[in-house]
């Protein structure tokens, strides 16, 4: 019984073998089979087999044999074609001997599908002729010639272009470097922003002191050291004067040879002497000259302030666009 099942196992199994066989090619071939020595030429090997089956493909290195040499091979191209599937791949090689030499067959591994058998089938064996060049002896030897000289192109021009000028710019911004620190300057100059007149500097920190409401928060004493810092810190930009390190009384005399407007003089003057008085507790203003304090300063920051001359006009600028 058992000897039946054994027989009957491996007809079924030849049958299955044979199907997938009819289905099963190895072969290989050569672009020419004969070539003149260090010529190349195209060797392919290739298979088809079932779509579901897997094949084992041989490992070909750099050599074939001792004389056949492997110089490129291309990835394993595939095709499908309806239950049928086509590998192949492509092998340039090249000889330096001379003779008729084998190239030797290739086997392929395969396993089916629900199989797991391994198959094997391989291509025929293929031979390659290298010939060698053939020399008449009896002629004079020809003496060698020189390579011919091309032109440059642009290509290999335009490398040796950009590091030239790669040169030149680094020795100049180190030539820029090193005359920099030599005159202690920074190296990257920021950009100057416009300086704002004295008067317009003058009005927009009058007008923060007034929104500041200090004065009715009870900060006399503060509020006239503002005011006449404010005031001062103009005279000093307007007039070119230390006005600072001076006196009430230093300042106002100063300010007698300017041709000033009276009216503004004295307003400043009485600014001044109430700021005087806050200061050493001999006064304690009222809302009203507190208000008047600050509306003097502006009147003569208005009236003292810078006059542009254009043609034979002159314009008076413009405190600020509030005024």
């Amino acid at each position: 019984m058992i000897r039946r099942l054994f027989i009957i196992l491996s007809l079924v199994i030849a049958i299955m073998f044979h199907v997938n066989a009819q289905q099963t090619d190895a072969w290989s071939s050569l672009d020419s089979n004969a070539i003149m020595i260090g010529d190349q030429v195209e060797y392919k090997i290739g298979i088809t087999i079932p779509q579901k089956a897997i094949v084992k493909w041989p490992l070909i290195l750099d050599t074939i044999t001792s004389n056949i040499e492997v110089i490129d091979r291309n990835a394993i191209d595939t095709i499908l074609e309806n239950d049928v599937m086509s590998l192949s791949q492509t092998i340039l090689v090249t000889s330096f001997d001379s003779g008729y030499f084998e190239i030797p067959i290739v086997n392929f591994g395969i396993v089916f599908e629900n199989d797991t058998t391994i198959y094997s089938t391989s291509t025929g064996a293929l031979f390659l002729q290298v010939y060698v060049p053939e020399v008449d002896t009896a002629q004079a030897f020809k003496p060698i010639i020189s390579p011919f000289s091309e032109p440059y192109t642009l290509k290999e021009i335009l490398p040796w272009v950009i590091g030239f000028l790669a040169v030149i710019i680094v020795v100049s911004l180190l030539v820029y470097y090193i005359s920099k620190r030599r005159k202690n300057k920074p190296i990257f100059s920021s950009k100057v922003t416009p300086k704002l007149p004295p008067h317009v500097i003058a009005l927009n920190e009058l007008e923060e002191l007034r929104l500041e409401k200090i004065w009715q928060s009870g900060k006399i004493k503060k509020y006239y050291t503002v005011l006449t810092n404010i005031t001062r810190e103009y005279l000093t930009n307007r007039y070119q004067l230390d006005a600072l390190e001076m006196t009430s009384h230093e300042i106002l005399n100063y300010l007698e040879n300017k041709k000033i407007n009276k009216n503004a003089m004295t307003k400043l003057s009485g600014v001044l002497y109430m700021a005087d008085m806050v200061k050493f507790a001999k006064a304690n203003p009222t809302a009203l000259e507190n208000d008047l304090g600050i509306s003097h300063c502006v009147d003569f920051v208005n009236e003292t302030k810078e006059v542009i001359i254009t043609g034979n006009h002159q314009l008076k600028e413009e405190a600020s666009k509030d005024d």
